[in-house]
C-alpha cells in the first residue's frame, strides 16, 4: 500500500504539474519507488503526449511516454480544453464517479511506495457531473498539497480553499506559491500575506530554466511530505 499525497490548487494554472513533477524527480533520484497518478486529464494533444500533464509525470519518474503508459495512470483523458465533466459530455462519454474512486484506490493499493495524485483544476472543480475534486479528496482521505499563484484575488481564493478543505476534514500539509508568470518574482508578497492568515507551511515553487535547479525547494518539500 502506497503513502500518497493529493495535489490540488486554488484554480487553474497554479503550478500543480510543475510542483508534482519536481517532487517526483527528487524522489526518483533518491531511488524511492514512486507512483504518479493523473486520474482525469483534459486539454492534451495526442501528437504531443510528452507535453501533457500525464506525460510530464511519467517522464519525472523515468518512464517513457506512450498512450498506453498514460492510460495506466490516467483513468480518462480528453483532448478538449475544458473541465473533465464538460469534455466527457461533449465526447459522449459518461463518467461514473464510483469508477474514478475505484481506479485511484486500486492503483494505490497495488503499489508499495510513495505516490502523488494530481487533481484536475481547483479544489471545487467538477470531475463528473455529480462530484468535484473536493469529493474525491474527501473520499480518498489523503493529505493535501495546495497550490496557489499570485494574482489579484489570490488571498481570498486561497483562504476559501483552505476553509473548504478544513470543513471536509482534509489536512493541508503544505501550501505552494508560484509566480503568476515565470521569473517575475511575484511570489513573495503573496507568501508574506498568507503567512498572516494560516499556520500551514508555505513554500515558493520557483520556475527554473533547468529541472535540476528545482531541487533547491523540491528536496526539503519531499522531506516534509514523506519523511
Amino acid at each position: 500500500m502506497s503513502r500518497a499525497i493529493f495535489v490540488t490548487a486554488i484554480g487553474t494554472d497554479c503550478g500543480k504539474t510543475h510542483v508534482t513533477t519536481a517532487i517526483l524527480r527528487e524522489l526518483t533520484a533518491r531511488g524511492q519507488p514512486t507512483l504518479a497518478l493523473k486520474p482525469l486529464m483534459s486539454g492534451y494533444s495526442p501528437d504531443a503526449l510528452e507535453k501533457s500533464d500525464a506525460g510530464r509525470l511519467l517522464l519525472a519518474v523515468g518512464r517513457s511516454v506512450s498512450q498506453a503508459a498514460i492510460d495506466e495512470i490516467c483513468w480518462k483523458s480528453f483532448t478538449e480544453w475544458s473541465a473533465p465533466n464538460v469534455a466527457a459530455r461533449r465526447a459522449g462519454v459518461e463518467l461514473q464517479y464510483s469508477e474514478l474512486v475505484a481506479f485511484v484506490r486500486s492503483r494505490l493499493a497495488s503499489f508499495d511506495g510513495l505516490a502523488l495524485i494530481e487533481g484536475a483544476g481547483g479544489v471545487m472543480s467538477p470531475l463528473a457531473d455529480t462530484h468535484t475534486n473536493s469529493d474525491l479528496m474527501a473520499d480518498l482521505g489523503l493529505p493535501v498539497l495546495l497550490m496557489a499563484s499570485n494574482y489579484l484575488g489570490a488571498v481570498s481564493h486561497t483562504l476559501t480553499a483552505l476553509e473548504s478543505l478544513d470543513r471536509r476534514g482534509l489536512k493541508v500539509v503544505a501550501l505552494g506559491v508560484t509566480q503568476s508568470l515565470p521569473n517575475t518574482g511575484l511570489a513573495a508578497p503573496l507568501i508574506d500575506e498568507l503567512s498572516r492568515w494560516t499556520p500551514v507551511p508555505i513554500f515558493e515553487a520557483s520556475f527554473s530554466r533547468a529541472p535540476a535547479d528545482d531541487s533547491a525547494w523540491a528536496s526539503p518539500l519531499a522531506d516534509r511530505l514523506f519523511c
